[in-house]
């Protein structure tokens, strides 16, 4: 008899981790233009479970690294999840001063050189846009997501979040040139197991700043 129990259990185990990994097979794929349909690099998408057992999903992403390197930032736009401890390496031969004054996260990383690093944990939603007090064309976002399931547009306007759970949710756009409130393109959007969950936003784009940079 305990045998068959033993059994028994493993079959139901067998059973449950099936209907996980069924939950998780879910993708949604983004596409995200400007008021003149052209392709918008740099977004990021950020779904919120509208249940509470999809509030603590993450999506896989990169290490949480901003490089200074060729006297700019890289990436552009990184985006993170709250409570996540940001890198900053230095990789070029000159020095360079880390700061930032935005109300989400303010702080400076004093003068520091080639291959050295210093980290910033962000741990509150919102963007915090990233200066140099050595070099005043130096300019990149951290988006801090207001969830664990997020994904960055590409050059094409594409961005693809992968192994989800289906469920509904609500959909966030966020640019650096964006004009108005994430809010005001917030949408409901059900994910389904089946296939792809396709997205698509056209985002209304402030005047362009004045920095050396082709890709902004």
């Amino acid at each position: 008899m305990q045998f068959l129990a033993q059994i028994g259990l493993v079959a139901v185990i067998a059973f449950f981790t099936s209907m996980a990994s069924d939950a998780f097979s879910a993708s949604v794929q983004g596409k995200i233009t400007d008021g003149d349909g052209n392709a918008l690099e740099h977004a990021v998408i950020t779904l919120v479970g509208d249940s509470p057992e999809l509030a603590s999903v993450s999506a896989t992403m990169p290490s949480p690294v901003m490089t200074q390197q060729n006297i700019q930032y890289n990436p552009f736009v990184l985006p993170v999840a709250m409570g996540t401890t940001v890198t900053f390496p230095n990789k070029d031969k000159v020095r360079h001063h880390v700061y930032s004054f935005s109300k989400v996260k303010r702080f400076e990383l004093e003068l520091y050189g080639e291959d050295e690093e210093k980290s910033v944990l962000f741990d509150q939603q919102g963007t915090v846009a990233l200066g140099c007090n050595i070099h005043d064309n130096m300019l990149a976002y951290i988006y801090v997501a207001r969830s664990k399931i997020f994904a960055k547009t590409d050059e094409n306007g594409s961005a693809t979040i992968q192994d989800i759970p289906a469920g509904t949710y609500t959909a966030y756009v966020w640019h650096p040139r964006m004009r108005g409130d994430e809010e005001d393109l917030a949408r409901h959007v059900v994910v389904t197991a089946e296939g792809i969950t396709e997205l698509g936003f056209e985002v209304p784009l402030k005047r362009e700043r004045n920095r050396r940079r082709s890709t902004y």
